[in-house]
């Protein structure tokens, strides 16, 4: 496989989508893997980013890629040309890589989750040790929000629905209207109180984890 340069610009939507069609009839793109910490999602379906990104390339321009043309790792030039096509990038294990993999079981047949299940050895989950990289939030802003939301949700206006336990305060969640995650601010005036069933509604609208903010 002859290495070259990036043209990423070359690259089509369509070109991804016949890309994840390939990895589907061979299930392998040689010499690429799957992907150890991060899917891209196509059709409700994960795939490796960085094999699909070089057959999708492979297909625009006709020249291939190899692996070590894939410099950096989360948010590299392949994650960002993926996203900026309206391809999802997820980490493995995360809730987002989590509710796509339930999308993929339910189109399948009953059948075969009920043989799974059946097959099953243990109930207890596998674990990983991850890196998570968290922002610290300035708890003026938090507080702030809270005081202006007067205990109703920013979105349905509806007053919040129960009261913690902590401090008996009505239960809001402060959600960043521009995402951390995405170079937004840790201001007051970026922020809005939500009750949890519109904040998980925004996250899921927006692809957000719930963590990402």
């Amino acid at each position: 496989m002859k290495s070259t340069k990036w043209q990423p610009e070359a690259i089509k939507k369509s070109d991804v989508i016949k890309a994840a069609k390939f990895w589907n009839s061979q299930d392998s793109y040689a010499p690429f893997r799957d992907s150890n910490s991060y899917d891209v999602i196509i059709g409700s379906m994960p795939y490796p980013p960085k094999a699909i990104a070089s057959k999708a390339h492979e297909i625009a321009t006709g020249k291939a890629l190899k692996p070590s043309d894939f410099p950096g790792a989360r948010d590299g030039l392949w994650h960002r040309t993926l996203k900026a096509l309206g391809f999802p990038i997820v980490e493995k294990g995360s809730d987002d890589a989590l509710a796509y993999e339930v999308i993929k079981r339910l189109k399948e047949s009953r059948d075969a989750r009920l043989r799974r299940l059946a097959k099953s050895t243990s109930a207890k989950p596998m674990r990983t040790a991850v890196t998570v990289n968290r922002f610290i939030r300035n708890p003026d802003v938090v507080a702030e929000r809270l005081y202006l939301a007067k205990g109703k949700c920013g979105d349905c206006k509806k007053p919040a629905p129960f009261n913690r336990i902590l401090d008996g305060a009505p239960y809001l969640e402060v959600h960043h209207i521009q995402p951390l995650s995405e170079n937004g601010d840790d201001t007051v005036e970026n922020t809005i109180a939500l009750c949890p069933n519109c904040h998980a509604e925004v996250h899921d609208k927006r692809r957000l984890e719930m963590t990402s903010e």
